[in-house]
């Protein structure tokens, strides 16, 4: 029986939108890890846990990962304490796949496909400086494009 949540979907799909709609239901939230830096309102913690390489290469090493993964010159990736203790966790299409069977057996995954002109107006609001709204969607699309491992899928914009 799945006991968990993961919302997966491209850039600007509502995927932060909609934990915090499980969060206001007193969801708890499973925040990964990363090596960027943060962005100026995302907090240590809460969005994130922003991660030197060292730290990174460490829980790799010490096989303390769900699943890790490179983008750009930055990894991502859920630590399995993080995993254990949340009820709801945001994963891209790699992730999903590349989690052992014991993880995504546990999981109930929501696809959020909402369509790309919806998601092209969210990413040009956002303005975000260290990406472009081409190479973005260029990503999703290969991503996304024979995505099937989920269990429910939202195309609704509105949810």
């Amino acid at each position: 029986m799945a006991g968990k949540i993961a919302i997966v979907g491209a850039g600007a799909s509502g995927k932060d939108y909609l934990r915090k709609r499980f969060m206001d239901r007193d969801f708890t939230y499973g925040v990964s890890c990363t090596t960027r830096p943060p962005r100026p309102s995302e907090v240590h913690g809460e969005d994130y846990y922003f991660l030197t390489d060292e730290e990174f290469d460490a829980g790799i090493e010490s096989e303390s990962f769900v699943e890790w993964q490179s983008f750009k010159d930055w990894r991502y990736g859920l630590m399995k304490p993080e995993f254990e203790k949340c009820d709801v966790m945001i994963l891209n299409a790699e992730a999903v796949n590349l989690l052992d069977k014991e993880y995504r057996d546990r999981l109930f995954v929501i696809y959020l496909a909402i369509p790309e002109e919806t998601r092209r107006h969210r990413l040009n609001v956002r303005d975000d400086k260290d990406d472009t709204i081409e190479r973005r969607i260029k990503v999703d699309e290969e991503q996304f494009g024979n995505f099937s491992n989920f269990d429910c899928i939202i195309t609704n914009e509105n949810f």
